[in-house]
């Protein structure tokens, strides 16, 4: 059996400016999250909104079968065309 491919997509805002999450995820959530539910049936990758096209090219999206999304602050930030491309 095929792996499950997981995108785990974090603003990964707070990780950067605020010391106390920082603290706790220095390598940010998105990576805590990934490693916590890694597995052999599991193929997990990780995307930031800083990345280019937010880390979610139309080829990721297309091998995405599972999207975890964690938006707290920046949804405004998120190119309309990404969400488009998500969305479908």
């Amino acid at each position: 059996m095929s792996p499950i491919n997981v995108k785990i997509w974090n603003e990964f805002r707070h990780e950067k400016s605020n010391d106390d999450v920082k603290k706790l995820y220095p390598e940010g959530m998105h990576v805590t999250i990934a490693n916590g539910i890694a597995s052999e049936e599991l193929k997990v990758r990780t995307a930031t909104l800083d990345e280019p096209e937010h880390g979610l090219t139309q080829d990721v999206v297309d091998s995405t079968d599972v999207m975890i999304w964690w938006g707290h602050c920046a949804h405004g930030a998120v190119d309309d065309e990404i969400v488009k491309r998500v969305q479908k």
